[in-house]
C-alpha cells in the first residue's frame, strides 16, 4: 500500500495521507487563488480568494476520499479485504487484497468511484442552481461540481489502471474468458493513453499554456508507467505459473539474534551466503520468529539513533506482526503481488506452525532465470522430498 501518515479509520478502513498530498494541496490552492476564482468571480479581496481556494481544495480531496471509499466499500461487500485508502499526489488509491472474482464484480467495483464523483458533482451543481447561497459558498460548490464531473470523466477513460481501464478489462475478460489476457489488453490501452497525454501536454507547453501542459504531461507519464508496471506484473505471473511459494522457499541459512548490532549481523550472517532476508530469533516460545531483517535494512539508521554501530537488529527489522505470511501452496505470483502491494521486501512461508523459509525478490529473480524444464524438475524433486 502507498505509505503515508495515518489520520484515522472510517468505516473500519484505515485512511492515510502521503507526504506528496501536501505538495498538490499547495499547488492546487495557489492555482485556484490566482487563476480560477479571480477569473470567475472578479472583485474579491486577496484574502477571500486564498480562503475560498483552500476550502475548495480540501473539499475536493474529501470528494476524492469518497470516490476511493466507494471502490473500497464495494470491494468489502464482495468479501475482498481492504488494506486502506491513501491520498497522494494524483488523488487517491484504495488498496485491496486481491482482484474481484468475476468480470461483473470487477466492473461494479470500478464503476463505483466515478458514480460517486458524478453524484457529488451533480449535487453541487444543483445547490448552485437552485439554492440561494452566499457568493463565496456558491463559488466553492461551483468548483466542486466542475472538478468532480471532470474527475469522473477522466477516470472513465479506457486506460488501465484508471477506472475506465478496469471496466475495459472486465469487458475483455467477459469476451475472452481470460483475465490475464484482458489485463494485458487494458494495460496496453493505458500505455497508449499515457503517451497521448504526454504528447498533448508537450503541445500545450509549446503553445504557451505553461503549468497546464506540464501537469498533463506528468499525468500521462504516470499513467504510462503504471500501465507498464501492470504489463510487467502480467509477464511475471505468466513466467511463475505453476510455481508455488513453497518451491521458492529454502530453509534459512541463519537465524539472526535480535540484540546484535547491524554491523555484526551484516558481517556474520549475510556475508557467507546468498540470503537477502533472514528470520530473527524469537524472544519467547509463543512466536515462530521475532521478525525478518533484510540486507537493505541493515544500512538504515533509525531517526533516534546517533551512530549506526550502536543500532541493533531489533531496531531495523520488520516485526513479526508486520510480516506478510503465506502457505507453501500459495502461488509464487500471488506472493510477489503481496510483496508489491504491501511494499514488503519479503514474505514468510509458514506451514502448520513452522517457518519453512523466506521468499524475497531475489529468490523470485533467481527462479525466473532458471530454464523452465530444469525448474519443473527441481519442483518435483522438492515435492517428492
Amino acid at each position: 500500500m502507498t505509505t503515508g501518515f495515518r489520520i484515522g479509520r472510517l468505516f473500519g478502513i484505515e485512511v492515510r495521507v502521503n507526504p506528496t498530498w501536501f505538495l498538490i494541496l499547495f499547488f492546487l490552492t495557489a492555482m485556484l487563488a490566482t487563476g480560477f476564482f479571480p477569473s470567475a468571480f472578479p472583485g474579491w479581496s486577496p484574502n477571500s480568494y486564498w480562503a475560498v481556494a483552500l476550502v475548495a481544495s480540501v473539499l475536493l480531496f474529501v470528494s476524492v476520499l469518497v470516490h476511493e471509499f466507494a471502490h473500497a466499500l464495494v470491494a468489502r461487500r464482495q468479501g475482498i479485504e481492504v488494506k486502506g485508502v491513501t491520498l497522494f499526489l494524483l488523488g487517491g488509491v484504495a488498496s485491496i487484497a486481491r482482484d474481484p472474482s468475476s468480470p461483473g464484480r470487477e466492473a461494479l467495483m470500478a464503476g463505483a468511484g466515478p458514480l460517486a464523483s458524478l453524484a457529488i458533482g451533480g449535487s453541487s451543481l444543483a445547490l448552485v442552481a437552485f439554492v440561494p447561497l452566499p457568493q463565496l459558498a456558491a463559488a466553492v460548490f461551483l468548483y466542486l461540481a466542475i472538478a468532480n464531473i471532470v474527475l469522473a470523466m477522466f477516470n472513465l477513460l479506457p486506460g488501465y489502471p484508471l477506472d475506465g481501464g478496469r471496466i475495459l478489462r472486465a469487458l475483455l475478460w467477459r469476451v475472452f474468458d481470460d483475465q490475464r489476457r484482458a489485463t494485458r489488453g487494458a494495460a496496453w490501452t493505458g500505455v497508449v493513453f499515457g503517451y497521448g497525454f504526454i504528447a498533448l501536454g508537450v503541445l500545450q507547453l509549446l503553445g504557451g499554456s505553461g503549468l497546464g501542459g506540464l501537469w498533463l504531461a506528468f499525468i500521462g507519464w504516470f499513467l504510462a508507467q503504471a500501465s507498464r508496471q501492470t504489463l510487467a506484473g502480467v509477464d511475471l505471473e505468466t513466467r511463475l505459473e505453476g510455481v508455488t511459494a513453497g518451491a521458492l522457499a529454502e530453509e534459512p541459512g541463519h537465524w539472526v539474534p535480535p540484540y546484535v548490532t547491524v554491523e555484526h549481523a551484516a558481517d556474520t550472517y549475510f556475508a557467507p551466503g546468498e540470503d537477502r532476508c533472514l528470520p530473527v530469533w524469537p524472544q519467547d516460545d509463543e512466536r515462530l520468529y521475532d521478525g525478518v531483517v533484510c540486507v537493505d535494512q541493515l544500512q538504515r539508521k533509525p531517526p533516534q539513533a546517533k551512530d549506526l554501530w550502536a543500532v541493533r537488529v531489533r531496531d531495523v527489522m520488520t516485526a513479526a506482526d508486520g510480516v506478510v505470511e503465506v502457505t507453501p501452496d500459495t502461488p509464487a505470483a500471488e506472493a510477489a503481488r503481496l510483496m508489491s502491494a504491501e511494499g514488503a521486501p519479503a514474505v514468510a512461508v509458514v506451514d502448520g506452525g513452522r517457518l519453512v523459509g523466506i521468499v524475497d525478490r531475489a529468490a523470485i529473480v533467481r527462479r525466473l532465470n532458471v530454464p523452465r524444464r530444469r525448474a519443473t524438475g527441481h519442483d518435483e524433486s522438492r515435492a517428492a522430498a
